[in-house]
C-alpha cells in the first residue's frame, strides 16, 4: 500500500501574505520600488531602513507633484507601512502622526479647493444596457452570448467584477421548483476581511419587464452554444473563459483561464464608441452602480429597500448605499437629455398666500402636495406592455465586407474588379472608410499585396515575379512582406 504523503504546513509569512490580493501585492511593490528609488535620486541614496518620517512625507509630495491623486497617495502610505513592518522598523515612520498628518490635509485642502474630485463611474441605465445588450450581435456568436450573459449577471445581481469573472461551472445552476426558474450563483468574495464569510449563494430570477434582464433565457442561448460547438467541460472550469480572437476570426478559449478584466475592457470601449446613443463614460462598475439603482427604484417585479440592498451587496455602512443611490437619483433630474422634453410647469406648485411664519407655503400645502406628487407617481406611470415581434437578423449582425482568397489570383480579380456572387459589391481599391473599418485587419493584408500588383501590368507577369508562391494566399503575403521588408519587392 502507497504511504499517504502528508501535506505541507505554510510558513507563517506565507499565510500573513495571504491576506492582501494579487493586485494588492502588485501595487505595494510598485510604491516600494518607487521610495527606493525617491531615496537614491533626491536623498542623496541614503538607506531606506534609516529613513523616516521626514523623508516619506517628502516622498508623498513628490507623489503629488507628479500629478498622482489623493487616494494613489494614500495606497502609497500603506505600501510603506507594510515596507517598514517587513524590515522590523520601529516604531514605523509611515506611521507617523505627521504622516498622517500629511494624508488627512491633502484630502482636505483638496475638497476645499475642488481639486482632485473623484469621478464615479457613470450608473448604467436599463435602457442602456438593453443597447449595449443589442450591440453584442456585432460579435462573434459564441463571445456575444457570452458577454450577453455576463451582462445580465453583473447588472441583476449587483456584483463585483472580479466576483464574476472567477465563477466557475459547479457555481451556478438552473433550478426550477412550484414558483419558477432561477439562477443560483455561488459567489466567491474578493475581500479577505471576512474569511468566515468567504462566499454566498444568490438567486437570480428573470425580470420579464425588460428583455435584457432575462438572465435565465441568456444562460440557456449560451449553453446551447456550448452545446452547437460540442464543448465538454469539467465543473472546475471558468464560466467566463478568457478568449482571444485570432486573425481568422474565429475566437481561441482558454477554459481554464478566466476572462481578463482588459479584454472585456476594451470589448465594452469599443461597442461603446461604435454606439451614439451611449455615454462614453460606462465602465465595468458601471453594471454594478447601475443594477443597485434598478433594484431599488425602477425594478417593477421585486424592488428592494435600502436595508435589503445593503444585505444583498454587503454593505456596512449607509454611506456607501448613499453614494450608490442618492448620485444618480439626482442627476436624473438635472440630465440634459431631459431638461426639453419634461416641462416645468409640472412641477411647480402655485402657492396663493404666505404661511402663518412667513413662509410662501404651510404644513398643510407641503402634505397635499407630497400626497399627490406621490399618487401621480405610482398610478400614472402603467405602461401598456408591447408587442413582441421578431426583428430579421440584418438589424444586429454586421457582415465581414472582404471576401476570403484563396490564392493569389483570387486576391487580384478581388482587388480589381467587382463580384456580388461572392459578397463584393465593388472593388477592394474603390472601398470607402466606412467599408474598411468593418474588416481592417483584412484589408490590411490586401493593401500590402497591392503594392506588389501596382507594379505588374497583367496577373502572368506577377505570378512569373512570384514563382512557387501564387498557389497559397498565406504563401505570397508572407513572401510579399519579407521581400517588402528587405526592399526587393
Amino acid at each position: 500500500m502507497t504511504p499517504t504523503r502528508q501535506p505541507t504546513v505554510p510558513s507563517k509569512k506565507t499565510i500573513q501574505e495571504s491576506f492582501h490580493g494579487a493586485s494588492t501585492r502588485r501595487a505595494y511593490t510598485t510604491y516600494q520600488k518607487q521610495f527606493e528609488m525617491f531615496l537614491q535620486t533626491q536623498k542623496g541614496g541614503i538607506d531606506p531602513t534609516t529613513s523616516g518620517t521626514e523623508e516619506c512625507t517628502d516622498f508623498f509630495h513628490y507623489l503629488y507633484s507628479q500629478g498622482k491623486k489623493a487616494r494613489t497617495i494614500d495606497l502609497a502610505k500603506s505600501a510603506l507601512v507594510a515596507y517598514f513592518n517587513a524590515r522590523r522598523v520601529a516604531p514605523n515612520p509611515a506611521q507617523d502622526t505627521t504622516a498622517r498628518h500629511y494624508i488627512v490635509g491633502l484630502q482636505k485642502y483638496n475638497k476645499q479647493n475642488n481639486v482632485d474630485e473623484e469621478k464615479k463611474a457613470h450608473p448604467l441605465t436599463v435602457q442602456e444596457l438593453s443597447t449595449l445588450v443589442n450591440a453584442l450581435a456585432s460579435l462573434h456568436p459564441f463571445l456575444g452570448s457570452m458577454l450577453r450573459f455576463l451582462l445580465a449577471v453583473s447588472f441583476l445581481g449587483c456584483f463585483r467584477m472580479s466576483e464574476v469573472l472567477a465563477l466557475r461551472w459547479n457555481d451556478v445552476q438552473i433550478v426550477s421548483d412550484q414558483i419558477g426558474r432561477y439562477l443560483s450563483v455561488r459567489l466567491r468574495w474578493h475581500k479577505k476581511a471576512g474569511v468566515e464569510e468567504d462566499c454566498q449563494v444568490y438567486h437570480l430570477v428573470d425580470e420579464t419587464s425588460f428583455p435584457c434582464l432575462l438572465v435565465c433565457g441568456f444562460h440557456d442561448d449560451y449553453t446551447a452554444k456550448l452545446r452547437a460547438y460540442c464543448v465538454n467541460l469539467t465543473s472546475t472550469a471558468f464560466v467566463f473563459p478568457n478568449v482571444v480572437m485570432q486573425h481568422n476570426g474565429v475566437p481561441r478559449v482558454e477554459w481554464y483561464h478566466g476572462l481578463e478584466q482588459a479584454n472585456l475592457r476594451k470589448w465594452l470601449g469599443d461597442l461603446v464608441d461604435a454606439t451614439p446613443n451611449l455615454p462614453i463614460g460606462i465602465s465595468l462598475h458601471s453594471l454594478r452602480r447601475g443594477g443597485s439603482f434598478y433594484s431599488v427604484f425602477e425594478s417593477r417585479e421585486r424592488r428592494f429597500n435600502f436595508r435589503e440592498l445593503m444585505a444583498w451587496c454587503r454593505w456596512t455602512d449607509a454611506k456607501t448605499c448613499c453614494e450608490y443611490l442618492v448620485t444618480q437619483s439626482i442627476s436624473n433630474d438635472i440630465d440634459p437629455r431631459n431638461l426639453l422634453r419634461t416641462p416645468k410647469f409640472q412641477h411647480s406648485t402655485q402657492w396663493p398666500e404666505l404661511g402663518a411664519v412667513g413662509l410662501p407655503f404651510t404644513v398643510d400645502a407641503v402634505g397635499q402636495a407630497l400626497a399627490k406628487s406621490l399618487q401621480e407617481h405610482t398610478v400614472g406611470r402603467h405602461v401598456p406592455t408591447k408587442v413582441r415581434t421578431q426583428r430579421p437578423m440584418d438589424m444586429y449582425v454586421a457582415q465581414k465586407s472582404i471576401p476570403t482568397a484563396h490564392s493569389a489570383r483570387e486576391a487580384w480579380q478581388q482587388w480589381f474588379v467587382a463580384d456580388p456572387n461572392i459578397g463584393l459589391v465593388c472593388a477592394l481599391k474603390d472601398y470607402t472608410k466606412d467599408m474598411i473599418k468593418l474588416d481592417r485587419k483584412k484589408y490590411s493584408e490586401r493593401l500590402t499585396l497591392a503594392m506588389a500588383f501596382s507594379k505588374f501590368q497583367t496577373f502572368d507577369q506577377f505570378e512569373a515575379a512570384y514563382t512557387g508562391f501564387t498557389a497559397s494566399y498565406a504563401r505570397i503575403l508572407r513572401e510579399v512582406r519579407l521581400r517588402k521588408r528587405s526592399g526587393t519587392m
